[in-house]
């Protein structure tokens, strides 16, 4: 009887482990983030983000001269399900902050201090940071997720100029834009404001190897546009809504940035 008993207990803890082992992964989807302070457009959203049942993560910059209104709109979409991030108390990119002279304390205690004791103060807790301009290092991401964060997300483009030619690559060649449930904390989305270029084409490739690799393709972008504009740092709204009707239609989910690394930690775990 003992013998019996144990065989049972081998058998179904092996069972349990296999299932374990085969669970599958978090859906395949897009994580949109948005950044600087475009509190009133970012709101103007809300109906579209809530028809396609989308939640976003908007990174805030110069969080203590917001207005009162401002900051009640922010709680506003924080309760729609959106994640607020942390962009910076004074927009500074942390390469040029050093090449002026300035302490590397300094940076964290103006930069990143400064913001989260403001955000805190209204009632945000972020979790979550957009580097400004792009700028990052080694060192100050160390610190930041040590310290500060639990994700970083840096940017990327499909095209970059440099001095003596353009360099350019498809969305779909570009592996850093895709997260893979992997526990990574530093992170690229790609910039899809106007001056970029990228074609809703491009952006179907980009979701199609999403849906394909089962991966989340991360997007980012500045001012809602309404109406047409030259605005470099800005996107249509109508040309996000087709992005969105293409996510749909491929089953994709929309995560928040948070929610990214929460999912890789879970995946993490289980390895």
């Amino acid at each position: 009887m003992k013998n019996t008993a144990f065989l049972w207990l081998v058998m179904n803890v092996g069972l349990w482990g296999c299932h374990e082992a085969t669970k599958p992964l978090p859906p395949a989807g897009i994580a949109l983030s948005f950044d600087d302070r475009y509190v009133e457009e970012w709101t103007r959203l809300r109906p579209l983000l809530k028809k396609y049942n989308v939640h976003v993560t908007f990174y805030v910059t110069q969080f203590d001269s917001l207005t009162p209104k401002e900051v009640a709109l922010l709680h506003q979409l924080q309760r729609d399900g959106h994640e607020i991030g942390a962009h910076g108390a004074a927009h500074i990119r942390v390469l040029d902050w050093m090449r002026g002279g300035a302490s590397l304390d300094d940076f964290f205690r103006y930069e990143i201090e400064a913001e989260l004791i403001s955000m805190r103060k209204a009632g945000f807790r972020p979790v979550t940071f957009a580097h400004v301009g792009g700028q990052q290092t080694w060192w100050t991401d160390r610190r930041l997720l040590r310290d500060y964060f639990k994700l970083l997300r840096d940017v990327s483009m499909t095209e970059r100029r440099l001095p003596f030619f353009v360099f350019r690559q498809p969305i779909f060649g570009i592996d850093e834009i895709y997260y893979h449930f992997d526990g990574d904390r530093t992170v690229h989305s790609l910039l899809i404001d106007q001056y970029t270029n990228i074609t809703d084409a491009q952006l179907k490739d980009g979701l199609i190897r999403a849906k394909n690799t089962q991966s989340v393709l991360m997007l980012l972008g500045h001012h809602p546009l309404f109406t047409p504009s030259d605005e470099p740092y800005a996107f249509s709204v109508s040309r996000l809504e087709k992005l969105l009707q293409e996510t749909q239609r491929l089953g994709l989910k929309t995560y928040t940035m948070s929610e990214l690394v929460e999912h890789g930690d879970m995946e993490t775990r289980r390895k």
